[in-house]
């Protein structure tokens, strides 16, 4: 789909601009307290919409199909966390991979 500009990514970043660079200097330190949570939450919303949805597609995919049918959790993560813990899959060099693609996925989309 072809946007229009700015994009929302670009609006969010804006904002965050303006917060930081220009309003916060003007605040007390209990306000800048809270403006900075505000600020972070933007930050996370800009990398949200400019993360990789194709990569979180598939392992979305990926993680349904590491649900047994059997299990009483309808949220797949939850269901192949009770499966680990249960070990399950202590031997499985897949979802070791997976995990893995999944924790560097969330780093890359927090910044961390």
């Amino acid at each position: 789909m072809m946007r229009d500009n700015p994009q929302g990514a670009d609006l969010l970043k804006e904002a965050r601009h303006v917060l930081s660079d220009i309003v916060m200097p003007q605040l007390s330190s209990e306000t800048k307290y809270q403006l900075l949570m505000a600020v972070r939450a933007i930050k996370l919303a800009e990398r949200q919409f400019l993360a990789d949805t194709e990569t979180e597609a598939r392992l979305t995919a990926l993680l349904a199909g590491y649900q047994e049918t059997k299990a009483p959790e309808t949220d797949p993560a939850r269901a192949l966390s009770s499966q680990i813990r249960n070990g399950n899959w202590d031997a499985s060099p897949q979802v070791f991979d997976f995990l893995q693609e999944v924790a560097a996925f969330k780093l890359k989309e927090t910044g961390s």
